[in-house]
């Protein structure tokens, strides 16, 4: 990849483990070899808790006001070799602010821009659940929209509305979108079914199934990756896999031309 791109990571519900993969990513992507960012657009703010960020650490992208210059200013060292954009220890008015300022056209893309000034460089950017402002600015810069779901009842109920347009229209041109099912436990019964019915289903749409492993909850009380708490864990092995797939779509839209996401407006 000559130039920068962006993976947004995304779910219509909460609780299904977005910001643990969002977190994955970036460590996966940067032990690749790309210069990572990971930034957080949820106002939750815990995509820095995955990577050594201190507890106490309150500055982010909202955190007194959206920011009129250079986003690297508040960007923190994290594990990894990852650069980390937290969210920030905003209150309302201060959250309200930013989703005002992501309404703006070309807020976003202005921000990202100043992160993205080298070359191979990856922003994974963690959304929040549901529709919001952030999913609204993001769809039309984004050039890989993964969409997390979990094997259960709750996600299956969602996949009308996902199949109907989760994602606002005016994507990015080449824009790939691809489904990640998580906390895939197959000796649960409903839990193997609704895999098994959202593997046959989704099969050209579903980038990787990642299992329920305890090895994932150890790394994030530790505040480190996977792959240095249990590198031979299956939850290292699946969260591996995706970082390669995800690398490889991207590496095959760069080859076929596609417009990077600095080309658009937003």
């Amino acid at each position: 990849m000559a130039h920068a791109v962006l993976i947004a990571v995304a779910s219509p519900k909460g609780g299904v483990g977005k910001t643990t993969c969002a977190a994955h990513l970036a460590y996966g992507i940067a032990a690749a070899g790309y210069r990572t960012l990971a930034v957080d657009l949820d106002p939750q703010n815990s995509l820095r808790l995955h990577f050594g960020i201190p507890l106490g650490e309150a500055g982010g992208l909202a955190r007194g006001g959206p920011p009129a210059g250079d986003w690297m200013a508040r960007v923190l060292n994290g594990g990894g070799g990852v650069g980390v954009l937290p969210y920030g220890a905003a209150d309302g008015a201060q959250r309200r602010e930013l989703d005002q300022a992501l309404q703006t056209p070309g807020f976003l893309s202005a921000g990202l821009r100043g992160l993205a000034e080298q070359p191979d460089t990856v922003l994974v950017l963690d959304l929040p659940p549901g529709p919001s402002p952030a999913l609204d600015a993001v769809s039309p810069l984004a050039n890989l929209r993964l969409t997390l779901l979990l094997a259960d009842s709750a996600s299956v109920s969602l996949l009308p509305g996902l199949e109907d347009g989760f994602y606002p229209p005016g994507v990015a041109p080449g824009s790939e979108h691809r489904l990640v099912l998580n906390q895939v436990d197959i000796r649960r019964r409903l839990n193997r079914e609704i895999t098994e019915f959202l593997q046959t289903r989704y099969r050209d749409s579903l980038l990787a199934t990642l299992h329920r492993d305890e090895a994932v909850p150890e790394a994030g009380a530790r505040q480190i990756s996977v792959f240095e708490h249990a590198e031979s864990s299956r939850a290292a092995r699946d969260l591996g896999m995706l970082c390669r797939r995800s690398l490889a779509l991207l590496k095959g839209a760069d080859s076929a031309g596609y417009s990077p996401l600095w080309g658009h407006n937003r």
